[in-house]
């Protein structure tokens, strides 16, 4: 099971890849803007695990921490505990998105700019404001998270604003083991039956929403 998991995590990676690097191929040639690619996918689908191996895979290639980023949609996008039912600040995820689509591509001799972002502190379950730093250097940004191609409003802005659109999607019962142990593992339930449930009553609905109103993806990936 393992290998075969390992495989699949590295075609992907590797579909992942060759979209990224044709992407700044064309822009070097054309000189394009910055590049926005929304990844979007259901809970447990291993999006998050994909695109850090794609961004280790094009660091280890000697492309540039600056060339492709990755923003998470979760990283500090949930609203503070003040102010739960927990939920997402939709507004500040596309105000970022707006900003970095408008804001300037700056070349190495060129002035930088730093846009910033909230991260996420698990241990208070807050955001933490301006964590996250992204270059104006940076020519392809990828925010990930599970609403990113939702069509619904707010988040149907997202693929209006964006160049490319990736989708991961994963069987229901896979994406159940995965999560059941992820709650278990962050000390979210503390029973596998009590993990079991939260996934049956939240994630999986969750992910039936999604999948029920996806923008169509120019990629679409089966993790």
């Amino acid at each position: 099971m393992a290998a075969s998991m390992i495989m699949d995590l590295e075609k992907n990676v590797a579909t992942l890849r060759g979209r990224i690097d044709r992407l700044l191929e064309q822009q070097e040639s054309n000189a394009h803007g910055r590049i926005l690619v929304a990844l979007a996918g259901v809970p447990g689908s291993g999006k998050t695990t994909a695109s850090s191996a794609l961004l280790a895979s094009l660091y280890n290639s000697g492309r540039s921490r600056e060339d492709v980023v990755v923003v998470p949609m979760r990283s500090g996008y949930g609203l503070p505990e003040t102010r739960r039912p927990f939920t997402f600040d939709a507004d500040g995820l596309l105000d970022l998105i707006a900003t970095l689509k408008a804001g300037p591509l700056t070349g190495p001799d060129a002035e930088e700019h730093i846009f910033t972002a909230p991260s996420f502190d698990h241990a208070v379950q807050d955001p933490v404001a301006d964590d996250i730093h992204i270059s104006s250097r940076s020519k392809i940004v990828i925010i990930e998270g599970n609403y990113t191609l939702l069509d619904e409003h707010p988040w149907n802005k997202i693929a209006e604003l964006v160049d490319e659109r990736w989708f991961v999607d994963v069987p229901p019962e896979i994406a159940k083991e995965r999560l059941v142990l992820r709650h278990l593992a962050a000390g979210i339930e503390t029973s596998r039956e009590a993990a079991a449930h939260r996934v049956e009553e939240n994630d999986l609905p969750n992910g039936d929403l999604i999948r029920s109103k996806l923008f169509e993806p120019d990629v679409r990936i089966v993790n």
